[in-house]
């Protein structure tokens, strides 16, 4: 099966330090070396970061790969570029068909907006069309467990009641790719319960591929057919569910 993700000779480089260098001349060499698009070559080595080094990776269609790391290996920077939340420094992505990412609190969502139209905004963005997110919406609101705040802007919201409201809204609407991270470990007992259940009838959707994060082992298995396995800002494995948690454990 062709691959719905293919990504190629992927790096990101971040410069360490302050946003400002508080020097007029050195901001403004910064200034000018970001509006062309090109690198300070004036900044030392040490200044940067490699958050992702040379990834190659290839995820068929209807595949759940689950995604490890320690904290600090790329995992996130990684979605971020899949998700064209942020840009890469080198290399390709490809993708085939529309995503629907689920990766930090309360991304995607404009703060002084109402859940419901919150609602209607992450529905337009990836062409559903309003007569349909009509249909949709109250059982969204009926998972995200908060119809008495829904007309609320969503800056008032606590962090576990965007979270459920970004999942509900992530897993309804239909896409071709779904991204989860680790949030939903922001959720409390019932929702995660709830959660879990969504996910297990997502993963037997041969058509859906997902990539699914978490710390959680237990849940890797029981979801991810493939883990990968990211050391480093690099893949050190990409493979076997349980290969990969060996290794991971083993590291």
């Amino acid at each position: 099966m062709s691959p719905v993700i293919e990504i190629n000779n992927l790096c990101k480089e971040y410069n360490l330090g302050s946003i400002s260098y508080k020097n007029f001349i050195k901001d403004f060499k910064k200034f000018y070396f970001n509006l062309l698009g090109k690198d300070d070559l004036s900044l030392k080595s040490e200044d940067k970061i490699l958050a992702l080094n040379n990834v190659n990776l290839k995820i068929e269609k209807g595949k759940k790969v689950g995604l490890i790391g320690k904290n600090g290996s790329g995992k996130s920077t990684l979605l971020k570029i899949i998700s064209s939340i942020t840009a890469p420094t080198s290399g390709l992505v490809k993708i085939i068909g529309n995503i629907q990412s689920l990766l930090e609190v309360g991304v995607g969502f404009h703060p002084e907006l109402t859940g419901r139209e919150n609602i209607y905004l992450s529905g337009s963005i990836i062409g559903i069309k309003k007569n349909i997110i009509d249909t949709k919406i109250d059982s969204i609101i009926d998972f995200a467990q908060i119809r008495e705040y829904i007309d609320t802007p969503v800056k008032r919201y606590s962090s576990g009641m965007i979270v459920r409201l970004g999942f509900a809204v992530t897993t309804t609407f239909e896409s071709d790719i779904l991204i989860i991270d680790e949030v939903l470990a922001v959720g409390d007992l019932h929702f995660r319960e709830s959660s879990i259940k969504k996910m297990k009838e997502l993963s037997n959707d041969n058509l859906k591929t997902i990539i699914f994060v978490s710390h959680n082992m237990s849940l890797i298995k029981d979801f991810c057919e493939q883990t990968i396995l990211m050391k480093k800002g690099k893949v050190d494995f990409f493979g076997s569910t349980e290969i990969a948690i060996e290794k991971y454990k083993n590291s």
